[in-house]
């Protein structure tokens, strides 16, 4: 607009210098001419880019014209061509609690991060097709819809086996859909992923009953093993017992020996061999 404003001026001073009669007044208004008139060609002439933006070009007479001006001075028509600035860096989009429901009919929230930036080259293209509020126009829309498509085709223990896979694919969507568009996806995060209450609640009840079958299973192990123990000590009691009657079959002396056993446990007991004889201390051989 400041164009327009050294314009007028120019104009003005042009006039002064054509219809003032006097001499002073005719060179002053030439001058203004001159200067009003270079500052107006400078500034319709040469459009500044700043750094990290493009510069979609308008022509009155064409409407928007198939090319975008990078950072630096750059030359346009006067007064035929107008420049639009846009910043190219990335953007970033925020959704809360958005709604999806799975393949069983669960409800799930989800917040998404999204990072993306437009295509410098074909900025025109977007500016011509949506204009320059394409965020709302179609970043959110196809995140939105990635989100409900993907949810869609898995019921929630599979979206909480698969979770990567799935993000992958709304990755993908997003990805595609946005390429589409003129816009580049740079990151997407799907973060605090959330059920409904009743899931919660049967999820929850469901641990509590995994808990109370896992108890039981390992009462029923431990008396298991105190069976199996029991059962050995019972084996190992029969066994002996059957010794000892194989014992008594064989020797008659084998009760007195269990009877010494009886009345003194701490008794040492000798073998001698049948036939030998034993030595007791403090006696001699022969003595009474």
């Amino acid at each position: 607009m400041i164009e327009f404003v050294f314009l007028i001026l120019a104009v003005g001073c042009l006039c002064v210098a054509a219809g003032s009669k006097e001499s002073k007044a005719r060179i002053g208004g030439w001058f203004g001419f001159a200067v009003f008139g270079a500052i107006w060609v400078t500034t319709s002439l040469a459009v500044v880019v700043d750094a990290g933006h493009v510069g979609v070009v308008f022509n009155r007479m064409t409407g928007v014209e198939p090319r975008v001006l990078h950072p630096g001075v750059q030359i346009i028509i006067p007064v035929v061509e107008t420049v639009d600035q846009h910043d190219i860096r990335t953007q970033r989009m925020s959704l809360k609690n958005e709604e999806s429901v799975s393949s069983d009919q669960q409800v799930i929230h989800t917040d998404v991060t999204l990072n993306y930036h437009p295509l410098p080259n074909e900025l025109w293209k977007l500016y011509n097709e949506v204009g320059f509020d394409y965020g709302s126009k179609i970043v959110g829309p196809v995140v939105r819809e990635a989100l409900k498509a993907e949810i869609a085709k898995h019921e929630v223990s599979e979206l909480l086996a698969n979770r990567a896979v799935v993000s992958q694919n709304i990755r993908d969507y997003v990805t595609r859909k946005l390429a589409e568009k003129h816009l580049v996806m740079e990151m997407i995060s799907i973060t605090n992923v959330r059920f409904s209450k009743e899931y919660q609640a049967a999820v929850e009840q469901k641990q509590v009953a995994l808990q109370n079958a896992q108890a039981m299973k390992n009462t029923l192990t431990k008396a298991k093993i105190e069976a199996d123990i029991t059962k050995t000590q019972a084996d190992a009691e029969a066994y002996k017992i059957m010794a000892v009657q194989r014992a008594l079959g064989n020797s008659p002396d084998y009760v007195k020996l269990e009877a010494v056993r009886k009345l003194n446990p701490n008794a040492e007991i000798i073998y001698v061999p049948h036939g030998t004889s034993v030595l007791v201390p403090g006696a001699m051989p022969g003595s009474k």
